[in-house]
């Protein structure tokens, strides 16, 4: 019994779609751009290597860097699960985690909160005593890092006044035990480290 043989159709050809033309003259023009600025330097045979200037621009991160300091309280009991609060206040809720602060949001200089609109990750580290926890967030447009009392960070993306990072790795209820056993003590000073790379 002979079998029957399939047809198979070949797919349709799939046309690319137009990319921009890039011209010899489009790259020779970069370059001689770069090499009026002193970014880059022209070498017999059609070489541009970068120059220290250069280099140093390409190899270069900024860092946005601001420090809080704060102190203990007696009712502090860091039990939130969705964000994490400093006060220059000393009323205390179950994100608080220092009173007493030095700076709010409106502290901060323009350069730092400009930087805070951006799409990059603020690294916060806590160091109380010599115990160390540290707190991983996205920056975001929509934080404007106005409040002149508080500051807060957030596992989800609520935003309000004092918000200055969303989507954290950690909440108050997710940072060491013994870090917020030693801030149940009012004379106890916690140091907060807020740096943000571009």
């Amino acid at each position: 019994m002979e079998g029957k043989i399939k047809k198979f159709e070949e797919p349709p050809e799939m046309v690319p779609e137009p990319s921009p033309t890039i011209t010899p003259e489009m790259v020779r023009t970069v370059f001689r751009m770069l090499e009026t600025k002193g970014m880059v330097q022209y070498f017999e045979g059609g070489v541009y290597i970068p120059t220290e200037k250069g280099w140093k621009l390409l190899m270069s991160t900024k860092t946005y860097k601001e420090e809080v300091i704060a102190f203990g309280n007696p009712k502090i009991t860091a039990t939130d699960n969705l964000s994490i609060k400093i006060t220059k206040s000393e009323e205390v809720d179950e994100s608080t985690i220092g009173v007493k602060a030095d700076k709010a949001c409106l502290d901060f200089s323009e350069e730092f909160r400009n930087a805070l609109k951006s799409n990059k990750i603020i690294n916060i580290t806590l160091e109380v005593e010599g115990i160390s926890d540290s707190i991983t967030a996205y920056c975001s447009p929509v934080l404007e890092a106005s409040s002149n009392n508080e500051i807060t960070v957030r596992k989800d993306d609520s935003v309000d006044s004092s918000t200055i990072g969303i989507m954290s790795d950690k909440s108050a209820s997710d940072l060491k035990r013994e870090l917020i056993e030693k801030l149940k003590n009012p004379k106890t000073k916690i140091r907060v480290i807020l740096e943000i790379r571009s």
